[in-house]
Order: structure tokens, then C-alpha cells, then sequence
């Protein structure tokens, strides 16, 4: 079963179809390439880069021009052409191209953060496909010492060694298996059919996905862990967004005060009763329309935001801290239970030989073989979900720090939350 299974799979991978053989860097640098998600954000900071070269063109002078009928007699057509330099306005100028400047940098690690979760999902699926892989391939094993057993309990009923006892129990164990056998390839199936959906592209065929570093145990020292949390793209955004509150606050406080301009206007008006040309430059000085306290709780509004963007930062950093240490913690836990596993591995492999050498003595009946063959394959089964796990701990603690680059060599450095970006 496991030798047509395989041949199967082998002849499907190497078919000139869309099935592809990717290792897990292939598969995240096309899953971000493709993802919709991500180029709404890359177009969401061009869009803000852009509004930073808005705020910047308010240094330049500003042209405003009118024209309409001024005398219903001659039918004669007046205008005003008027352009105004502001010559002090209190920073005013200056808070809306930092807040645009903020505002982008908050994009720009927006868009780290979720070039990071996107990524992450990919890695996670292709983790599941390997595991769900791995544990067929176990199952497969197990089946097939199974049908051993089965087959020398039919022998011996045969040959009037044993009663039917042993043979339907053997039976019983072998339908249990491939029940497990059915699960585990259907959960192998919706893996793979959800990792091609993000992918746009089937994929049978996988790579051990091992860990460029071990990211966590450098994460062990306390030094190292606050480095990499003040400089995770998650805070980064957290981050701006607290300047960008600031500037506005400085420009809401700015808009209180005058503004001094200088103008110069080019009109054609009536004057008399006589339409004439008519030249002005002048100094003057400007306020915001005030229409009840509305500028005042501008100003109020925006203090309010500055409280809120500072709280949201504390608790961007509190989540960061939490979340890495818990799986700072994990990762302990999940190696203690991985020495513990092997070791169980280990010795019942050792003592389903024993057992084996002891029936073929007489010492020992079938459900004692059916026994430790099943406390072989859960302990195997466990092992292999344990190792895709600790792989799992170094991805979500990279994406969290927005350091993907270091643990999986080879994606785009900007799509994957590159930090000297």
C-alpha cells in the first residue's frame, strides 16, 4: 500500500502539470507576490507617500483665480488673480508635512506587519502539509507491521497454534489504523488544498522547512529580546502613530493663532460704476474662520488622540512582550517533551523487539505485540507533530519581530518586514 502510494506521488511530482515541488522560501516569496492583501498595503503607502509631497508644495505660494461678469450693461468680465506666500504661520506648515511624514512611516510598517501575517499563514500551511505528511508516512509504517502481525495470527489459527482470538483482535487494530490512515490523509488533503489557494498553484512535493537560526534561543537573553521588540515593525507603526498624533496637535494648535502672508492680486473690477484694472501687494494677516469653541476642541480632540495613540503604543508593547515570551516559554516545554518522546521512541522500538523475540518463545501473546506497536506509533506520531511545532515557535516569533529574513534566507527582504528598511 505505501510502495503504490508512493509511486503515485512520485509520478504526479515529476507530470510537466501544475504541480510543483517548492521549498518553503519559494512558497512565501510567491504567496506575497500574489497577495492581495499585501498590495493593497504597498498601494496604501504609495498613497501616503504621495500626501507627504502634498503637505510639502504648502511652502510654495499659493494661486487663486476668479472671473465673472461686472457690469450688466457693457456686459464687461472682471476677474482676480491673487497669490499668497505665507511668511509665518506658527509651524503650521511644518506639523502637516510631519504628520504626512508619520503618517507614511506608520504605512510603510503597516505594511511590514502585514507582508509578516501573510507570510506567516503560508508557513503555517506548509507546516501543516509537512506534518500532515509525515504523519501518513507513520501510519503507512504502522500499517505495515500491522499486516505482519496479521498475517502470522491467520498463520497460526491455520496451522491450530492459537484461536481466533488473536487474529480478529489483529484485525481489529489493522481497521483502527486505517481508519487513522483516511483522517490523516484528509487532513493532508485540506492542507494542501488551503496552501494552494494562497499560492494559486497546487503543491504535493515539500522540504524540510528547518530553521535558517534558532531565532528563540538568541531571544534568551533579555538584552537581545528588548532590541528586538523596540525595533519589531508592529511598535514601529504603534510608534509613528504617536508622532503623527503629535504633529497634529501642533497644527490644531497652530490654526489658533494668525498666519502673516504676503499677497499680490491682478484684478479687473468695478469701481464707480467704471470696470478698471486694479494691481495689490500687500501684508496680511489671516485666522481660521471660528464658528462657536469648534478650533478650541480641535485642539482638544487632537490632545485626546495623542492620549490614545500613547496608550495603543503601551499596549502594541505589551502584546509583543507577552506573545514572545509565551513562546519563548513554549519552546522550553515543547523540547523537555521532545527528549521524553525520542526516548519513548527509542525504547519501544527496543522493547517491541524484546516482545517479539519473547512470543516466537511463547512468552508472550499477541496482545501484548498489538500493545506496544500501538504505544510505538503514538509516541512516533506524537514526535513528529512536536518537531513541526518547535518549527512553528522560531516562525511566529519571527513574524512577530519582523525578522523572517533571518530564520528563511531567500524572500524579499521588504515584503518579509526587512528592519534596516
Amino acid at each position: 500500500m505505501s510502495g503504490l502510494s508512493g509511486i503515485l506521488v512520485a509520478a504526479m511530482a515529476m507530470s510537466p502539470g501544475s504541480i510543483q515541488a517548492m521549498t518553503l522560501s519559494e512558497a512565501v516569496s510567491r504567496g506575497l507576490a500574489i497577495n492581495p492583501a499585501v498590495m493593497s498595503a504597498e498601494a496604501e503607502a504609495r498613497s501616503v507617500a504621495t500626501e507627504v509631497d502634498i503637505a510639502r508644495d504648502s511652502y510654495w505660494p499659493s494661486v487663486s483665480m476668479s472671473a465673472g461678469p461686472e457690469n450688466e450693461v457693457f456686459g464687461e468680465i472682471g476677474y482676480d488673480v491673487t497669490a499668497t506666500q505665507v511668511l509665518y504661520d506658527w509651524g503650521r506648515i511644518a506639523a502637516q508635512v510631519d504628520t504626512a511624514s508619520a503618517e507614511h512611516r506608520e504605512s510603510l510598517a503597516a505594511l511590514k506587519v502585514t507582508s509578516d501575517e501573510v507570510a506567516l499563514d503560508i508557513i503555517e500551511l506548509y507546516l501543516d502539509v509537512i506534518a500532515a505528511q509525515r504523519r501518513v508516512a507513520v501510519v503507512e509504517e504502522y500499517l505495515q507491521r500491522l499486516d505482519e502481525l496479521a498475517a502470522m495470527t491467520q498463520e497460526r489459527d491455520v496451522s491450530g497454534y492459537s484461536d481466533r482470538s488473536e487474529s480478529e483482535r489483529a484485525s481489529l487494530d489493522l481497521a483502527r489504523a486505517r481508519e487513522q490512515l483516511s483522517i490523516e490523509r484528509g487532513s493532508l488533503s485540506e492542507a494542501q488544498r488551503q496552501l494552494s489557494v494562497l499560492l494559486q498553484r497546487e503543491l504535493l512535493t515539500t522540504q524540510e522547512p528547518v530553521p535558517h537560526s534558532d531565532l528563540l534561543e538568541t531571544l534568551e537573553s533579555p538584552q537581545v529580546l528588548d532590541d528586538a521588540i523596540a525595533e519589531a515593525p508592529a511598535l514601529n507603526r504603534s510608534q509613528a502613530g504617536v508622532v503623527a498624533a503629535e504633529a497634529q496637535l501642533d497644527e490644531s494648535r497652530a490654526a489658533l493663532k494668525p498666519q502673516l502672508n504676503l499677497e499680490g492680486s491682478l484684478l479687473r473690477r468695478e469701481i464707480g460704476g467704471q470696470v478698471e484694472d486694479d494691481q495689490v501687494i500687500a501684508l496680511r494677516v489671516r485666522m481660521e474662520p471660528i464658528q462657536g469653541l469648534s478650533n478650541w476642541r480641535r485642539a482638544e480632540a487632537a490632545t485626546q488622540r495623542v492620549e490614545a495613540s500613547k496608550y495603543t503604543h503601551r499596549a502594541t508593547l505589551m502584546d509583543l512582550e507577552r506573545t514572545v515570551s509565551g513562546l519563548l516559554e513554549q519552546r522550553d516545554v515543547l523540547m523537555m517533551r521532545q527528549d521524553v518522546l525520542q526516548q519513548q521512541v527509542r525504547s519501544a522500538e527496543g522493547v517491541a523487539a524484546t516482545y517479539r523475540e519473547q512470543f516466537d518463545a511463547g512468552l508472550r501473546d499477541v496482545a501484548d505485540l498489538l500493545s506496544i506497536e500501538r504505544e510505538r506509533f503514538e509516541a512516533a506520531r506524537q514526535s513528529v507533530d512536536l518537531k513541526v511545532e518547535l518549527y512553528r515557535l522560531q516562525y511566529q516569533a519571527a513574524s512577530q519581530l519582523g525578522m523572517l529574513d533571518a530564520v528563511m534566507p531567500g524572500i524579499p527582504a521588504h515584503m518579509a518586514g526587512d528592519r534596516n528598511e
